[in-house]
C-alpha cells in the first residue's frame, strides 16, 4: 500500500488544541476517576505514585478531589511543553508532596525509587516501545504495588485510524500512535510473560449535533485529533469520506448521537 494523500501532522501545541476538543466529547474521565478512587482504597497509607505522561494534571486533580486516599508523594513525568505549564499549576494545588520531570519516558528513563501505584493515563500512544515501557515501570512497582494503564480499546478511533492513516503521506512521523490499543498492549506484555487483566467501561462519546452545518470547525478538530493530522486541510474526496465514515459508526439513544469507544484500563499487579 502506497501513502499517496499529503497530510500535515499535529505539533504538540496543536495536539494539545485539539485534544481539548476530543475529551470534551468523551464519556471516559469519569469512569477513569471512578476507577482510580477505588485502587486507592486498597493501597498502603501514604502510598507513592507514579504518573507517567501526566498532562495537564486533570487527571490527578479530579481523582484526589474525590478520595479521602492519597499519595504520599506524587511524582509526575511529562514532556511536553504544551501541558506542562498548566501542569505545574494542578500540582501547586493538591496539596501533597509532588514532583514534576519533564524528560520523555522510554526505556533508558532511570526511574526514582519504588512505587505503590504507576499511572499510564493515555500516555503509551507516545512511547516508541510501550511494551518495553511498561515492563520497565514494572520493576519499580513495590511488593503488591499495580500499574494502571488507561487506554482506548480496540474500538472507536483505534480501527478508524488503522484503515485511513496507511494512505496518509505525512509531513513528519505523528507524536501519538493511535494504532496501539488494550489490544496491543495485553496480547505484547502476556507474550512477554507479563500477566495483565483488562476491563471496559460503557464510555461513548457524544456527537450529537457535531455533523450539523455551522460545526464544522468543531468537527474537523474533533477529527484532527483521532487521525492526528489537520482535518481541515485534508483533499477531497477523502475528507467527505471519512466524515462519512465517523457518521455511520455512530448510533442514536435518547436523543444522543453517539459513537461506541470503551475505555480500557489494564491492571498489572507485582
Amino acid at each position: 500500500m502506497t501513502a499517496e494523500v499529503p497530510v500535515a501532522t499535529l505539533n504538540a501545541r496543536r495536539y494539545a488544541e485539539t485534544f481539548a476538543v476530543f475529551v470534551s466529547r468523551s464519556f471516559e474521565y469519569p469512569a477513569m476517576i471512578r476507577r482510580l478512587v477505588d485502587v486507592a482504597e486498597s493501597l498502603p497509607d501514604d502510598f507513592l505514585c507514579l504518573d507517567i505522561g501526566a498532562g495537564t494534571g486533570m487527571v490527578v486533580r479530579d481523582w484526589l478531589a474525590q478520595t479521602r486516599r492519597k499519595p504520599g508523594h506524587y511524582f509526575a513525568i511529562e514532556p511536553n511543553p504544551a501541558h506542562t505549564s498548566e501542569l505545574r499549576v494542578s500540582l501547586s494545588e493538591l496539596g501533597i508532596d509532588c514532583e514534576l520531570d519533564e524528560a520523555a519516558f522510554d526505556t533508558d528513563y532511570v526511574i526514582p525509587g519504588t512505587f505503590d501505584l504507576v499511572l499510564f493515563s493515555h500516555s503509551l500512544y507516545w512511547m516508541a516501545e510501550p511494551i518495553a515501557c511498561v515492563a520497565l515501570a514494572r520493576q519499580s512497582l513495590k511488593p503488591n504495588g499495580k500499574i494502571i494503564a488507561f487506554l482506548q480499546g480496540p474500538f472507536g478511533d483505534h480501527p478508524m485510524y488503522r484503515l485511513f492513516n496507511p494512505y496518509f503521506k505525512r509531513d513528519r512521523p505523528p507524536g501519538p500512535d493511535h494504532a496501539f490499543s488494550s489490544a496491543e498492549l495485553v496480547i505484547g506484555l502476556r507474550a512477554n510473560g507479563i500477566a495483565a487483566t483488562v476491563e471496559f467501561d460503557p464510555t461513548p462519546h457524544d456527537l450529537t449535533r457535531l455533523f450539523d452545518a455551522g460545526n464544522e470547525a468543531e468537527r474537523d478538530q474533533y477529527l484532527s485529533f483521532c487521525l492526528q493530522i489537520e482535518f481541515k486541510d485534508l483533499d477531497e474526496p477523502w475528507k467527505s469520506d471519512i466524515v462519512a465514515y465517523l457518521q455511520a459508526a455512530c448510533f442514536e439513544r435518547d436523543e444522543r448521537l453517539l459513537w461506541l469507544a470503551p475505555n480500557a484500563t489494564v491492571t498489572i499487579t507485582r
